[in-house]
């Protein structure tokens, strides 16, 4: 049953590789350009959007190369960010009900709703890997020994996509591991 569950999961997450970056533009603390769910809207959302927006400007997504598809996207301000990710992934993997937009990579990954994992033996499917002191998170997809295999979303990564790290690896830096509370 669990490897049928990461399965659906690996299955859930193709939906979102390749997505642009996308999140709201603040200053001072207040939204001073908003995009398109502010970041935070899943894959089926995203995709109705982009079809929407194609029909408008009378463009035919099908003739499209991967590159102009996703150039589009990224021109009508249409992806993810890592805190929407994460929560899209953690709503459909543990059948959460976190709302995207109202959490953050620093809210997700602090108290009182998770907690660090002291005994790196221990993480498992859906914890969080928290990078650049809270504003940014990685989503744990397994881990295998002392390899993490997982997927985020960043602006120098040019959207979702999968990556690995080995939790020796002096080079690979982070500020710990959460697992939200509710989870365990």
């Amino acid at each position: 049953m669990a490897g049928n569950k990461l399965d659906l999961l690996k299955q859930e997450i193709q939906y979102y590789i390749g997505l642009p970056y996308s999140k709201n533009i603040l200053k001072d603390g207040k939204i001073i350009k908003e995009q398109f769910l502010g970041g935070k809207g899943n894959y089926r959302q995203i995709a109705t959007e982009t079809i929407r927006l194609a029909q408008k400007q009378k463009i035919d997504l099908v003739k499209l190369t991967n590159q102009e598809f996703y150039n589009f996207q990224k021109k009508n301000h249409l992806g993810i960010d890592c805190s929407g990710l994460v929560c899209q992934l953690l709503n459909f993997y543990f059948e959460t009900n976190l709302n995207p937009r109202k959490t953050s990579a620093d809210m997700l990954t602090s108290a009182p709703i998770s907690k660090e994992i002291t005994d790196l033996n221990n993480i498992q499917t859906g914890d969080l890997v928290r990078q650049k002191n809270g504003h940014h998170v990685l989503f744990i997809i397994e881990k295998q020994g002392n390899i993490i295999n997982y997927v985020d979303s960043s602006f120098s990564g040019r959207g979702v996509k999968y990556g690995q790290a080995d939790l020796t690896d002096k080079k690979f830096i982070h500020q710990g591991f959460y697992r939200l509370l509710f989870l365990n």
